[in-house]
């Protein structure tokens, strides 16, 4: 029996290019759920990329990224921004970054050339492309077939291959005290013989990065990139705008306030009787892409629990969807 149906909202503000970068967020998102309350891995997850609606948020400003020509051989450096404390107070403003493509290590093949689109610029290369939304958002992908893709990863030590994926984030302004966690996405093989025995074949590996401050996540803003041996990047997904200063101050003081049990209990006490599991305050942020104006807020978020569909067959033990409310317990329904 599968342990979880995960149910999710689609956006259709969003370009359909930026169906893969959802997809990396909405993995992200998965796992920082584990690390609030564990569930049993769905097979079938029933719904397109996003969480459901909320309807609370403060207007932001949207940032840009940084434009120039690309460089051949930048080097990878911890910024000034990465560096910074300030960049990390509870009482100012969470910085942003902008990608600079002109560190850019993607393996375009050869010398990009820009193309306006009107909601991104597009540098394109002969073996793939860097799309860059006006609202920041960077996705970059092969083309099929593109030689760069098939060569093995620029290390085969995972934290060695986190930490050259950390540089590189870190040189295009991302503060190194806002990455909360890094996390490994493998793709590989499965094979096996009658006789029952199996091998198991790991090819590529993706740098994931999740922020946060002060122990909350920002859930919805990701720096995702996987570097092959001649330290070119073959995926990249990256969105890391500014938060403000009330959010998150907001966000810190209701975190620390619920780390009181009796605190938390008051709290949970509003909650609906089916959304009682170990939940977490997280700030939240229009995702990348949207055509929607920019909104961020703080909310309360935890799985709420359903019944299975009436005709699942028994293969769904229950469904749970994310559900997400202000400081009165009420839900915001907001989408982001």
């Amino acid at each position: 029996m599968i342990g979880a149906g995960l149910v999710a909202q689609s956006d259709p503000r969003l370009s359909p290019d930026f169906t893969e970068l959802r997809s990396a967020l909405f993995l992200l998102r998965v796992d920082s759920m584990n690390s609030i309350s564990p569930w049993i891995p769905a097979v079938a997850i029933a719904a397109a990329f996003g969480c459901g609606g909320r309807d609370a948020g403060t207007n932001a400003g949207t940032g840009a990224a940084t434009g120039g020509s690309p460089g051949s051989t930048s080097t990878i450096g911890t910024s000034d921004s990465g560096a910074s404390d300030a960049a990390c107070s509870s009482n100012s403003l969470l910085s942003g970054a902008s990608y600079n493509i002109a560190k850019s290590r993607f393996a375009f093949g050869s010398m990009p050339l820009a193309q306006d689109v009107g909601r991104f610029v597009r540098w394109v290369g002969s073996d793939g492309v860097v799309a860059i939304w006006s609202d920041g958002s960077v996705l970059g992908i092969m083309n099929g077939g593109a030689s760069e893709s098939d060569l093995p990863d620029w290390s085969m030590d995972s934290s060695k291959l986190a930490a050259h994926t950390i540089d590189y984030w870190l040189s295009m302004g991302v503060a190194s005290c806002q990455i909360a966690n890094k996390g490994i996405l493998g793709s590989g093989s499965i094979g096996g013989s009658i006789n029952g025995g199996s091998t198991v074949t790991t090819s590529s590996r993706t740098i994931a990065l999740s922020r946060g401050i002060n122990g909350v996540p920002v859930v919805e803003s990701l720096a995702v990139a996987r570097f092959n041996v001649n330290d070119q990047t073959t995926q990249e997904t990256f969105y890391w705008p500014e938060i403000p200063a009330d959010v998150v101050s907001m966000a810190v003081v209701w975190n620390n306030q619920l780390a009181d049990p009796n605190a938390l209990a008051s709290y949970k006490a509003k909650l609906p009787a089916d959304a009682q599991g170990e939940g977490r305050v997280v700030i939240h942020h229009t995702t990348a892409g949207s055509s929607s104006a920019f909104q961020t807020a703080a909310t309360y978020d935890v799985l709420q629990t359903a019944p299975p569909p009436a005709n699942d067959g028994g293969l769904i033990a229950f469904q749970a969807a994310e559900l997400s409310c202000d400081q009165n317990g009420n839900r915001v329904t907001t989408v982001w």
